[in-house]
């Protein structure tokens, strides 16, 4: 018996890398390393079901439900028509956070995180006009950027696993090397300004 052909053995690693690559994985580390640095265990778990369940999940939602409606072509809205209901969706359940970081956890890494999330996602919104700025490299760059400045090695880890997710996203057709490069870019610049603020 022949296995795959070595293009497709290319994709499906490429799948995989993009996969544990994705935004959503990208936010639960660093919302978890940030909260393990602030605080205890029981503090990046309630972080986490907290971001979970204001904004990931309703994004994943979208997601599930344009794909199934063959709205979307794939999960990531790879088309430049796709983004804007994503950006949407993804920026009002933001908001909707950082309003509950501001009344309920004053002065805690939710507020910044979610301050500079909400500016990377309303540039990448506006850039769509002219460029598709990668997503998973936004917030894979963004992740690294973070736990580095706040001294965790999961930043390093992250760091060393951005060429890979910049590979997958171009093997799999999803982006332009400049797209990636830009998302990068826009990662880094970010997760600076919220060491900074």
């Amino acid at each position: 018996m022949i296995g795959p052909a070595p293009r497709e053995r290319k994709s499906s690693l490429a799948r995989w890398i993009s996969i544990v690559g994705h935004p959503f994985a990208m936010v639960a580390v660093l919302i978890v390393g940030a909260a393990l640095h602030f605080g205890t265990p029981g503090d990046a778990a309630r972080a986490l079901l907290l971001v979970a369940l204001v904004t990931l999940l309703p994004v994943g939602a979208l997601m599930i439900r344009q794909v199934r409606r063959g709205s979307w072509g794939n999960a990531d809205a790879s088309e430049v028509a796709e983004r804007p209901l994503l950006f949407a969706v993804g920026i009002a359940a933001l908001a909707a956070l950082l309003g509950y970081a501001v009344i309920f956890r004053p002065g805690s890494f939710l507020v910044r995180g979610s301050v500079g999330v909400l500016g990377m996602l309303a540039a990448c919104a506006v850039a769509t006009r002219w460029v598709k700025v990668s997503l998973h490299m936004a917030f894979g760059a963004l992740a690294a950027t973070t736990l580095l400045w706040l001294g965790s090695p999961a930043g390093w880890v992250a760091l060393a696993f951005l060429p890979a997710l910049a590979w997958s996203r171009v093997v799999l057709g999803r982006h332009r090397l400049s797209e990636v490069g830009i998302g990068v870019f826009v990662g880094f610049l970010v997760g600076y300004a919220i060491h900074r603020l």
